[in-house]
């Protein structure tokens, strides 16, 4: 009997665990939904700039922001528990015969350490550097600052989360070297094109200013030269 491949073996495993994740996903939103107002507010508190004023436009829109609070935290752990399985059976499979569940541990670990650097950096440097340079722009044409809560939490999470995410490069190098899938002389020698992929995203995702560019840009640059001396050295 052929042994399955591991693609059909990672859709089998996370379809057989359909409904824990379902029921995870389905308990965090609750939590996360009455817990939504107070990261409402203290969003609002940290990041609203001084003098700009928040609407709703229309009589759903504050629950649903709740509601999208809550999504963002389910969806965010279900993944995060996906990941988990995946990374599990690789390591069954012998795909990576040397990652131990110590290993697997310590790679979570590193995972969430990295995205809180993220979060941080956008809630702390990023969101309100780009928020007040954007109401000075406005304030300088004669404009009033004022947001609709879903197109202000909606710039908010989608910073956020996307630097989350990008500060995960150094975790996703390491793997591809693991994988053997590259080496560190050959990302050092698509550094100049790297740095061209990295603008072209931070253009993507954020405003079309060029300080939220530079400010997005610029730790990919960093992270990407980090995981090359950490490639290096093991």
């Amino acid at each position: 009997m052929s042994k399955k491949p591991a693609y059909d073996d990672i859709v089998d495993n996370l379809r057989g665990r359909i409904w824990i994740y379902l029921a995870l996903a389905g308990a965090t939103f609750a939590i996360v939904f009455n817990f939504a107002p107070d990261l409402i507010d203290w969003i609002s508190d940290a990041l609203l700039p001084e003098g700009a004023t928040l609407i709703y436009l229309s009589p759903a829109e504050y629950f649903i922001l709740k509601m999208r609070v809550a999504g963002y935290a389910a969806i965010s752990l279900v993944f995060l528990i996906a990941i988990i399985q995946i990374w599990h059976i690789v390591r069954t499979r012998s795909l990576l015969p040397n990652i131990g569940i110590g290993n697997l541990i310590g790679i979570l670990v590193i995972s969430l350490v990295l995205f809180g650097l993220g979060v941080t950096y956008s809630i702390k440097l990023m969101l309100p550097l780009v928020l007040d340079y954007l109401q000075n722009d406005a304030a300088n044409a004669g404009l009033e600052t004022t947001y609709s809560l879903s197109a202000f939490y909606h710039f908010i999470f989608l910073l956020t989360f996307s630097l989350g995410i990008t500060f995960q490069l150094p975790l996703i190098i390491t793997l591809m070297l693991k994988l053997q899938l590259t080496t560190t002389e050959k990302l050092a020698e698509y550094r100049s094109y790297l740095v061209i992929v990295f603008f072209v995203l931070a253009a993507m995702i954020t405003p079309p200013d060029v300080i939220s560019q530079f400010l997005l840009a610029i730790p990919l640059m960093i992270l990407y030269e980090i995981s090359i001396l950490v490639g290096k050295f093991t």
